[in-house]
């Protein structure tokens, strides 16, 4: 059976997850100027990040990591109203 990921969708800085799990995907979309997000495993924006992301104004970027965190799943995001769609189990 394929697993089955939840997914958080995001326009601002937000605890994703608290407690183990594996990260899937994240796509941000920098919307009216540039945007980063950065994904770590934590439960407050200090810690230990898993990725960094960094998209231009009108531009996506999207990665598959499939990889596990322990802490929990956090998400600090930058830029004018980006959108992060962030996948997860």
């Amino acid at each position: 059976m394929p697993e089955i990921y939840q997914y958080s969708y995001l326009a601002a800085s937000a605890l994703i997850k608290t407690g183990p799990g594996v990260l899937h995907s994240v796509t941000l979309t920098g919307v009216s100027d540039a945007a980063t997000v950065v994904l770590g495993d934590e439960v407050a924006t200090a810690g230990d990040s898993i990725i960094a992301l960094a998209a231009a104004a009108g531009v996506s970027a999207s990665a598959i990591l499939d990889v596990a965190f322990g802490v929990g799943l956090y998400a600090t995001i930058t830029g004018t109203a980006p959108k992060v769609t962030v996948s997860y189990t």
